[in-house]
């Protein structure tokens, strides 16, 4: 199958370490655009030198998404550069480790900021430009996170797991809202051991289940899922969040 995604562009933030790194490669080999966001500059650049080793077209952004400033600076580096958005990966989170009756006010908020507000205005911006711009065209919004705070606890990570419940709620009424402009929005969630659907997760959509069957691609299942998303396979799906083992290849 013909992914069409070719010339489409794409900023993943914290694209540089982890499935963000291999969201943005596997979308580079693809064809896509890629900015690749991290707080690090360097750890962004290198990402993307890589994609353009590779014969991809890419760019490294240094940007914190929890300052809103910095996340205008990383859409309008990314417009200048291509001149359209077609893809929002949202990806960059910190994890502080930490008991409730321990953890520092300073941590519980510097968590919520990166990893709830930070997708809030990146959703939010970038879902302007998507409604403006793109018209028929739409888009597509991915929230990559955890099963933490829905499914199962997580020891010493209290604000972690607030922010996980939090950005599956904030994704579900940002595809309610969205779907007016052709944008959408899903959730894939990781966990290292296999899950069983539940009131708040949902199954892989069929038609992509049955597409990765068919792949001999060696990367996780998450990132897999990413590229199908921002496909033609991925044109009638919004609103679903995804639960995956993040250790799995298929193929």
């Amino acid at each position: 199958m013909n992914l069409n995604i070719e010339n489409k562009v794409a900023i993943v933030t914290g694209g540089g370490k982890g499935l963000g790194s291999t969201v943005a490669k596997l979308l580079g080999q693809n064809g896509v655009k890629v900015a690749v966001n991290d707080i690090n500059p360097d750890r962004a650049e290198k990402v993307a030198d890589s994609i353009r080793s590779s014969g991809g077209q890419a760019i490294g952004i240094g940007a914190d998404i929890a300052n809103k400033f910095q996340c205008v600076h990383l859409i309008e580096t990314t417009r200048a550069e291509w001149g359209q958005l077609d893809i929002l990966v949202n990806h960059a989170a910190v994890e502080p480790q930490a008991t409730i009756l321990k953890m520092d006010e300073w941590d519980w908020q510097r968590c919520l900021d990166v990893n709830l507000k930070g997708a809030f205005f990146m959703s939010q911006l970038v879902g302007r430009v998507m409604a403006d711009e793109n018209e028929a065209r739409g888009g597509s919004i991915i929230n990559l996170g955890r099963t933490a705070g829905l499914l199962l606890p997580l020891e010493s990570r209290a604000a972690y797991c607030a922010s996980q419940a939090g950005l599956v709620g904030f994704a579900r009424e940002c595809a309610r809202e969205f779907q007016t402009y052709g944008i959408r929005v899903n959730t894939i969630l990781q966990h290292q051991t296999s899950l069983t659907t539940g009131p708040l997760v949902d199954e892989i959509p069929s038609q992509i289940s049955s597409w990765l069957k068919e792949q001999q691609l060696e990367s996780p299942i998450a990132a897999q899922i990413v590229l199908a998303l921002c496909s033609e396979m991925g044109h009638q799906i919004s609103g679903t969040v995804i639960p995956v083992d993040d250790q799995a290849i298929m193929g």
